[in-house]
């Protein structure tokens, strides 16, 4: 069976449909929410056929501006329910491949993994006395994912053609260029598989870190790395910039920090613990 055809299974569009069932965005342009719920047999049964067939084409994204606490606006681009649920049923698929994969250390967008599990890692980091941290912010991480590596990367990963060509339409419908010949970047925020494309973009970064005795946490574009003096968490600073650079990444110059651990430094909306010794 081909990872379109596991996606598109009976079973898996149900498991999905019960997930999203919820939620009120329209079906399609021309379907609103309600003529789904009517037609719901039909219309999952249709778009099943669209994807297998290869007809399937996404569905403009629907865009929304967000004011940020610093005043400037994030776009954050939101799906209609029939690719919502394609997607959803892909990583369905492609979630647990994934895990087999992604380091111990790397904590967003992940099942049975959040905030909490980080913040604990976080802690018992800081009382075996690794207090001196790299606080770190990867600058515009989903608007600056350049495509090219990034489909190199998923090409592996995925190992099926048919799968890549829709992936490929998804990933340019959030992508812009930086000029009138310059390579695509950036990925859809508000896409269900987005996440998983952002932690198996910085996978690679992770293993670099591994590789290196860099202890770390990350979540998403936010990170800590570890160490036990300030000249050590120096040095993990300039590896980590060049490891990110390697990937068309950068680190947000106003938000990483080399600090002490301390309730004043703040990570995923939390205080830090302060230093034991």
């Amino acid at each position: 069976m081909s990872l379109l055809e596991q996606a598109m299974s009976p079973d898996t569009l149900n498991n999905c449909w019960k997930r999203l069932h919820n939620e009120h965005t329209p079906w399609s342009l021309n379907v609103s929410r309600d003529d789904l719920q009517r037609n719901l047999l039909k219309h999952l049964l249709g778009c099943r056929e669209l994807v297998l067939s290869g007809n399937y084409k996404p569905l403009p994204l629907r865009q929304f501006a967000l004011t940020k606490p610093n005043g400037k606006q994030r776009v954050i681009s939101a799906q209609y329910l029939q690719d919502k649920v394609i997607q959803r049923a892909l990583l369905t698929v492609l979630e647990p491949r994934a895990e087999a994969l992604f380091h111990d250390d790397s904590y967003a967008y992940r099942p049975h993994r959040g905030v909490a599990q980080a913040l604990k890692k976080v802690h018992e980091r800081v009382k075996i006395g690794q207090d001196w941290l790299v606080d770190a912010d990867i600058q515009q991480f989903f608007d600056s994912i350049p495509h090219s590596p990034l489909i190199k990367i998923l090409k592996k990963f995925i190992n099926d053609n048919q799968t890549m060509q829709l992936v490929e339409l998804w990933l340019k419908q959030g992508a812009h260029c930086s000029s009138l010949l310059g390579s695509r970047r950036g990925i859809a925020q508000g896409a269900v598989l987005s996440p998983l494309f952002c932690n198996l973009y910085l996978h690679e970064f992770d293993k670099a870190l591994s590789d290196a005795n860099i202890p770390f946490v990350r979540f998403a574009d936010d990170f800590l790395l570890f160490a036990n003096a300030k000249s050590k968490a120096e040095e993990e600073k300039i590896y980590a910039e060049k490891q990110l650079n390697k990937l068309g990444l950068k680190l947000h110059p106003d938000k990483t920090q080399i600090t002490r651990s301390h309730s004043r430094v703040i990570f995923l909306g939390e205080p830090l613990p302060n230093p034991i010794r």
